[in-house]
């Protein structure tokens, strides 16, 4: 695949193709289908090279830029699965292979990723365990130069469109507190199976899916980053990383419920009312003090400053009012808004569970910590 000949203008041109190539279609949040046709017309624009170094293909910018990106994909497209999808691969691809691999990893694998041709997927949690470290039972065993990859993982994000896995398994159980390495592991590799998609109601196209392991074996050079310390070198940070970066296609979610919101009201009797005016402005005024959060957040992995996580914290707190309060315009309004603002809604409504779930984790870990001082 040819990399693109003008420079990436982003965000416009993020802006541009989500308008053209995906708010046309109709099917992506009603099919079952992943659009493989509309993944690969995202190479050939340039979208995977966004947050990549240019040293391997990429356009060197940033986390705030990925923000920025999955924020005006999601606006302008007025689809939140595939935008997250699109924004986790690049999260992945630069927080992972490109913080942790080895210079022969990261040519091997960045550049094919920034083409469009290498999607990654990260593999941690397993059925009936989800992500804790305390249950997990995916093993790596040593055998000379190569290791014995046994266990099943689930719930992939991109996992039944991934061209490479990096799975996180147990090297070291016999110690107090378990060692896990994350290896890379390509679709092809013998004993590794990719199961059926999860067939879910929300954030489609984004696929999510699974893979069994059995006795798959890899070589040393598969090893990503230092053995026996992913979790505390990857999977913790990740997971902060990706509570601040996943604000944007959120972001960009809240902006296309307005935009569309905006249209259902200027029809409405009540649209000329100062009470209603007012209402309406501070609603904007919460959508604009999300994205401040966002973007300082996101500015503080940038600049390696100061930690991102009260601030994540805080985004999900007012974005939990910021959707209480479209709620009850819905309702007090009888507004009847067109067909795809209902599919954003229930999309948000799901992505708001689950941010409740980590927000809690998060608050009780900062809480502990503040106690013992």
């Amino acid at each position: 695949m040819k990399q693109p000949d003008k420079p990436f203008d982003m965000p416009a041109q993020v802006a541009d193709f989500a308008a053209r190539h995906v708010a046309m279609r109709t099917d992506l949040q009603t099919g079952q289908e992943f659009p493989a046709d509309l993944w690969r017309e995202m190479g050939r624009t340039g979208l995977f090279r966004v947050g990549l170094p240019e040293s391997e293909g990429g356009d060197g910018r940033g986390y705030l830029d990925l923000l920025r990106c999955g924020e005006t994909f999601v606006r302008s497209g007025l689809n939140l699965g595939l935008g997250m999808s699109w924004i986790f691969q690049q999260m992945i691809a630069r927080s992972v292979v490109g913080a942790f691999g080895t210079p022969e990893q990261c040519r091997q694998y960045l550049r094919t990723a920034a083409l469009g041709d290498c999607t990654i997927s990260f593999a941690v949690s397993e059925p009936g365990r989800g992500a804790s470290p305390k249950t997990l039972a995916t093993k790596a065993q040593q055998q000379g130069e190569c290791y014995l990859l046994n266990g099943e993982k689930t719930y992939l994000t991109n996992g039944p469109i991934a061209d490479l896995f990096v799975v996180v398994a147990v090297t070291d159980d016999a110690s107090a507190r378990k060692g896990f390495t994350a290896f890379i592991v390509p679709r092809d590799t013998q004993g590794l199976c990719v199961t059926p998609p999860m067939s879910l109601n929300f954030l489609k196209p984004s696929p999510h899916g699974g893979i069994q392991l059995n006795r798959c074996l890899v070589p040393k050079t598969s090893v990503l980053g230092r053995e026996g310390s992913a979790w505390e070198d990857i999977v913790v940070p990740l997971g902060e990383t990706e509570d601040i970066v996943m604000t944007g296609p959120v972001l960009g979610g809240m902006a296309a419920q307005l935009d569309l919101l905006k249209a259902a009201l200027l029809e409405h009797p009540a649209a000329a009312d100062r009470t209603l005016a007012g209402e309406w402005g501070a609603l904007h005024a919460l959508w604009e003090a999300l994205r401040i959060l966002a973007y300082e957040a996101a500015g503080r992995l940038d600049r390696g400053t100061g930690a991102p996580a009260p601030l994540g914290i805080a985004f999900a707190r007012i974005a939990a009012e910021f959707h209480a309060d479209v709620a009850r315009w819905l309702q007090r309004l009888h507004i009847q808004p067109p067909e795809r603002f209902g599919l954003l809604q229930k999309d948000m409504e799901f992505l708001e569970m689950l941010q409740k779930r980590r927000l809690q984790i998060r608050q009780e870990k900062i809480g502990a910590a503040l106690l013992k001082t």
